[in-house]
């Protein structure tokens, strides 16, 4: 792990006691692309800060990481390097972007609650994260290529769908529990523990995926950021 992994995690372990163990892991990640382009890190430090980059992009494909950090690693590696291919195959990205909006707002609507979706959906911009710098690019196909794109968005739907259904779930579902304001005034009170939003009941999480797919579609047909 380089200094800057160290540095963080220990942060997060020390002055923020709510953080889970994807906040940390997360906060990791970041601080590993930090280091690979810091000018000012020794060789070492960078052949190290690629080795564990490289184990996140791994656990990207084995979907041990949970949706918002994928969002965020689409945004810093996949699709960039996914753009310098001529051309650009933006339905490919596209379904890809839509499968994990599909599972990511699914899980906030059985584990979130209304302000933590909301910080989800708002703060941190889930539906077009992993756009970042090319999001009028996208927005451009999306425009130019509707029937194409909603094709995409269908398919990275059912993806979604699939994934569920045989439970390849590799990544802590709960994750968007770590939103809202429980989480917040917990951390106000400076307490060690927090209890989170009430989960949906079971019987209510087909419909809720329905309206996690509904709300996919209306956003990406929409070309609109969140």
């Amino acid at each position: 792990m380089t200094p800057l992994a160290v540095h963080a995690q220990d942060k997060i372990v020390r002055g923020q006691t709510l953080q889970n163990a994807w906040q940390v892991r997360r906060a990791e990640t970041r601080a590993f692309i930090t280091a690979i382009s810091d000018e000012k890190a020794t060789r070492a430090q960078h052949a190290s800060a690629l080795r564990d980059f490289d184990s996140r992009l791994t656990a990207v494909e084995k979907g041990e990481l949970t949706p918002i950090e994928t969002m965020e690693l689409f945004q810093v590696f996949y699709i960039p390097k996914e753009l310098q291919q001529k051309p650009p195959h933006f339905d490919a990205m596209l379904r890809i972007i839509a499968a994990q909006a599909t599972m990511g707002w699914y899980d906030a609507l059985r584990f979130g609650d209304d302000s933590g979706r909301a910080e989800i959906s708002n703060n941190e911009a889930f539906f077009t994260l992993a756009f970042g710098k090319s999001t009028g690019d996208f927005v451009r196909f999306m425009k130019e290529q509707p029937n194409q794109a909603a094709a995409a968005v269908k398919a990275g739907i059912q993806d979604a769908r699939d994934n569920i259904a045989a439970k390849h779930i590799n990544y802590d579902p709960t994750w968007p529990a770590s939103y809202g304001m429980l989480r917040m005034q917990c951390a106000i009170k400076n307490a060690k523990t927090c209890e989170g939003p009430t989960p949906r009941p079971a019987g209510e999480w087909p419909a809720l995926l329905d309206q996690a797919a509904q709300r996919v579609s209306t956003v990406y047909r929409a070309a609109k950021g969140e």
